[in-house]
């Protein structure tokens, strides 16, 4: 089970069970409901700055090998 942090809220999610996701700059993000998803998608910039300055965990959709 791969946990992602939701880049809004901050709570947990499980990748494999997250109902609501968004693409951005070629990495996945995982919410845990549909508000925090609208949210992000407002404002998906400053919610990927906020996740990488934090080490955050959004998944890469390509492959790096």
């Amino acid at each position: 089970m791969a946990m992602q942090t939701d880049p809004v809220c901050g709570m947990q999610v499980d990748e494999q069970k997250a109902q609501e996701k968004s693409q951005f700059e070629g990495r996945t993000y995982y919410f845990c409901s549909e508000d925090c998803k609208i949210e992000f998608d407002q404002q998906p910039e400053e919610y990927a700055v906020k996740t990488a300055q934090k080490g955050g965990q959004a998944k890469s959709s390509g492959s790096s090998r």
